[in-house]
């Protein structure tokens, strides 16, 4: 049963973010209109996204942001939401935030167009992040809120479907020499942990004469998890993919556009896990210069592996809780969950033994295996 949604003016950020959350999030039908004495006949499940309701239907109080068509600092009101502080604060609206702004500003990455200070790699840092700042960025809030909306649909219109969501979990495996990480070993400096790893010796291992000791590794493992990885084996010399240099906003995304790419692997980090875009689901990309939806496929990384050479030393105890938090989250609502592993971090020997035990023990205490009922 589809929904209808009232709206005075159907822009495209309205009618990008509510695609998003309802045909890819909810899996669910979402149309509009804009003539009152239409939307008041119709029988459809319904709701009302504007500064009024029209009669007794869920309504959605919207703020500016999804009706501009310019980039701008927009005013950002904040209000308190159960245990989280959320953005675009509205009044007497069945939520008090316009969800819908605040999905598009995140998923859109509206934040980054406007000016920042960089980090010293020239980057985007993410302590510039609106979810940084509101402590809402280990969580995909977006699929969330879509939850959120769903059950108050259903409270409304308990015939209204939804298509079922699973759980996925896709290791992306960079199979290639990626800038920065190949000249610097994540785990040398892990002296506690190593004290107690044997040293391999010089002579060759069972493991290394098999040909690809790490291929054989990473087989075994995702076999085990029934799981589908994602691999990529050599960059290309003109754009840059998911191993290479970060994306910066509108540049990474146009040039990909240009070259006929239609999906990046970069959504994410590479200091600072958590959901760079507020969602865990792929979604495509919004080009705000041009107003548009494009048919560049984003999927979101929640973690990348370089995150581990920020530290000198990294307790492997932590980093499990620390990521098996975000996949606990995602498993929640039923999300995707893509972890971003490089060579340099799983090597087929030595010191590569506390990378392979991090990866090995990820999958063993956060997914079931296939006798698991």
């Amino acid at each position: 049963m589809k929904l209808l949604v009232y709206v005075p003016i159907l822009t495209p950020r309205i009618k990008y973010v509510f695609s998003f959350i309802f045909t890819d999030i909810l899996k669910t039908q979402a149309g509009f209109s804009s003539n009152v004495q239409e939307f008041k006949a119709s029988k459809l499940p319904k709701i009302t996204y504007s500064d009024q309701p029209i009669a007794d239907e869920p309504f959605f109080k919207n703020s500016d942001l999804l009706l501009e068509h310019t980039i701008s600092p927009p005013n950002i009101k904040t209000t308190t939401f159960g245990d989280m502080i959320v953005p675009f604060a509205v009044d007497n609206s069945s939520l008090p935030f316009d969800v819908f702004a605040a999905a598009f500003y995140f998923v859109s990455r509206y934040e980054e167009y406007l000016p920042f200070d960089p980090d010293a790699e020239g980057n985007y840092p993410p302590e510039a992040s609106l979810q940084f700042k509101l402590k809402l960025l280990e969580f995909p809030v977006i699929d969330g809120w879509a939850l959120l909306l769903k059950n108050i649909l259903l409270k409304r219109y308990p015939k209204m479907h939804f298509g079922q969501q699973k759980f996925e979990f896709t290791p992306l495996i960079c199979m290639y020499d990626a800038p920065g990480m190949s000249s610097f070993n994540i785990f040398k400096h892990a002296i506690n942990f190593l004290r107690n790893i044997p040293f391999v010796s010089g002579k060759k291992s069972a493991e290394q004469t098999k040909g690809s000791g790490l291929s054989l590794f990473l087989n075994t493992e995702h076999k085990k998890h029934r799981l589908n990885p994602v691999y990529f084996f050599k960059p290309s010399a003109e754009i840059d993919l998911v191993c290479d240099r970060q994306i910066t906003f509108p540049k990474s995304y146009l040039q990909l556009l240009k070259s006929g790419v239609m999906k990046d692997y970069r959504m994410g980090y590479p200091t600072t896990i958590g959901f760079r875009a507020g969602t865990s689901v792929p979604f495509f990309w919004y080009d705000l210069q041009l107003e548009k939806t494009t048919h560049l496929q984003i999927y979101p990384i929640a973690v990348n592996d370089s995150i581990l050479l920020k530290h000198r030393t990294f307790n492997i105890d932590e980093t499990l809780y620390n990521w098996g938090r975000l996949i606990e989250n995602v498993k929640l609502l039923n999300g995707h969950f893509y972890i971003l592993w490089h060579k340099e971090s799983l090597p087929e020997f030595g010191k590569g033994k506390v990378g392979r035990r991090l990866y090995t023990q990820l999958l063993s205490n956060f997914l079931s295996l296939q006798n698991d009922i």
